[in-house]
């Protein structure tokens, strides 16, 4: 353990504490001396995470703002001690329609094109028809989606998201896409999920279909711009939606390891690098474009 700060014992670290918690930072507040000793177990936290800490806690102290936003959110963790229960969130039906809808498509997409078989419902979903064309060329792949969007077929620029290939694929897509977008949806509005699911949908969804042509799918591209855009939202404004801190290091190994042969030989097949990609880097830049005011009743 080292030491973070001291704090008097006037002020109530507790949601502070509950706050550092749901980051999954493991710590210790006691009182010596007639003050509060906020304290670090940096065997179980990085090395930099003791400036981060000390920065919050600053933050905490002087800013009327950050702390009434860390208040405001730790008030609605349901928070326990016990070890093993979790502090993620749950978003339900009633705080995240549109993911709930979202989740029930893409279930009822894979079963009615029995996880990406084939046949007139899949070709129909995917970001272009490929029966009988020749797509070799990038001119080629350009010229049939500038073709099918001008037939006025533009859900195929949305529609690759909701075909999985396998159960694991739709199971952990949609996990994500609950846990993410469900937060983003009740705390920060449709708007703002609508945003990030049109753009990182269609941009991701050209770029690999230029890479790879139009045999893929998936909510990769989505979930992918939902993990890049909630790691820095939560960096830039701390206390308004949980990360946790390991899900980005995951995610850009995996994203990594999709440019290697290791997929293919464990039998997963080829990843939809360009979705992964594109999709982290414009939830990125999503979440540097301010958030306008929600009414009261939006955060409810």
């Amino acid at each position: 353990m080292v030491k973070v700060g001291e704090v008097s014992v006037d002020v109530d670290l507790l949601p502070f504490s509950r706050w550092l918690s749901s980051q999954r930072v493991v710590h210790r507040i006691s009182e010596e001396s007639g003050v509060q000793v906020v304290w670090l177990d940096i065997d179980k936290n990085t090395r930099e995470a003791k400036d981060s800490v000390e920065q919050a806690l600053s933050q905490y102290l002087q800013d009327a703002d950050f702390k009434t936003r860390v208040d405001e959110f730790s008030a609605q963790l349901k928070f326990s001690y016990q070890p093993g229960r979790s502090v993620l969130p749950r978003p339900t039906i009633a705080q995240a329609p549109i993911i709930m809808m979202l989740v029930f498509f893409a279930v009822a997409v894979a079963l009615i094109t029995n996880f990406g078989e084939g046949g007139p419902a899949l070709r129909a979903l995917l970001i272009v028809d490929p029966l009988g064309v020749n797509l070799s060329l990038i001119s080629s792949k350009l010229e049939l989606l500038q073709s099918t969007l001008g037939q006025y077929q533009v859900w195929r620029l949305l529609s690759p998201d909701f075909v999985h290939f396998s159960v694991m694929h739709l199971v952990f897509n949609l996990l994500m896409l609950w846990f993410l977008g469900g937060q983003v949806e009740h705390k920060q509005g449709r708007g703002r999920l609508f945003l990030l699911f049109v753009a990182c949908s269609v941009i991701p969804n050209v770029a690999q279909y230029l890479e790879s042509g139009p045999l893929f799918g998936g909510m990769s591209g989505v979930v992918y711009g939902l993990v890049g855009y909630c790691w820095l939202w939560n960096r830039l404004h701390p206390g308004v939606l949980i990360f946790p801190s390991a899900l980005m290091g995951f995610s850009v190994a995996w994203l990594i390891i999709g440019y290697t042969p290791l997929t293919e030989i464990l039998l997963i097949g080829k990843m939809a690098n360009s979705a992964h990609l594109f999709g982290l880097l414009v939830g990125l830049l999503i979440a540097i474009i301010p958030l306008r005011e929600l009414p009261d009743s939006a955060n409810a």
